[in-house]
């Protein structure tokens, strides 16, 4: 009897002693690894920097200034205003459209004297916009673009001859293009920052005027550039899950 008995613990112990088989061992669980995802609409808020190139040309000659006399000037500003846009990531590549427009500090005043006539020009910039096309590289949460597209611009002048008060008021909203890039950083699932640049030229209206007896035009052109910084809240997130191990 106590035979039977010995056996009987023996492979009961030796059973506990046996390593459990392959299939009793715990599986290591796939890891779902999100991955970001430019695509979506975003809206968001900028300051920077802005720097106008405002030449002006006499058209005719109006005494004692003669046909072709350049006034104008360059004038630094800041800027600040608002963009919304829509993005759409294919792989690494990122499609988009993006509108903005910026209320800017910009104007200036310049003074010429010719032959004992002294002529002052006041310009300033109100507003500039623009609608652009984006294409952007993703390197996960990062993304470097280019842009290009239509520009909007809000601008007024006055010009007065110390001997003939005002001859010329002229402003308009015109319409130019504009190329830029940068560089977007998302820092959370639905917050970016960016800095970007801007270039935009305009070929703005020529003001005809009449004064004194004598008709004459003066030709405007403008170019700006554009550095600013933004952040940009996005109703996207992140996109389908990768599947990877530990």
């Amino acid at each position: 009897m106590r035979r039977y008995l010995f056996a009987g613990l023996g492979t009961v112990a030796f059973g506990l002693a046996t390593p459990a088989s392959a299939a009793d061992l715990p599986v290591a669980q796939p890891v779902v690894a999100p991955i970001y995802s430019w695509t979506g609409f975003y809206v968001g808020g900028h300051i920077g920097w802005a720097r106008a190139e405002l030449e002006e040309t006499l058209v005719t000659a109006f005494p004692p200034f003669a046909a072709g006399t350049r006034f104008g000037d360059n004038e630094s500003g800041f800027l600040a205003g608002g963009q919304a846009g829509f993005n759409y990531q294919i792989g690494q590549f990122v499609l988009g459209i993006e509108g903005q427009i910026s209320w800017t500090d910009i104007g200036r005043s310049t003074v010429t004297t010719i032959g004992g006539v002294t002529l002052t020009d006041d310009v300033n910039l109100n507003w500039v916009a623009t609608v652009a096309a984006r294409l952007g590289f993703a390197f996960g949460n990062a993304l470097i673009y280019a842009k290009g597209g239509v520009a909007f611009a809000d601008w007024n002048a006055n010009f007065r001859t110390s001997n003939f008060g005002t001859i010329v008021n002229a402003g308009n909203t015109e319409t130019g293009w504009m190329v830029g890039g940068g560089l977007e950083y998302g820092f959370t699932t639905n917050w970016s920052a960016k800095i970007e640049y801007n270039f935009m030229s305009f070929d703005l209206d020529q003001s005809n005027f009449t004064f004194g007896g004598v008709t004459s035009a003066i030709d405007h052109n403008l170019d700006i550039h554009v550095v600013k910084a933004g952040i940009n809240y996005r109703f996207g997130g992140f996109a389908a899950p990768v599947v990877g191990r530990y």
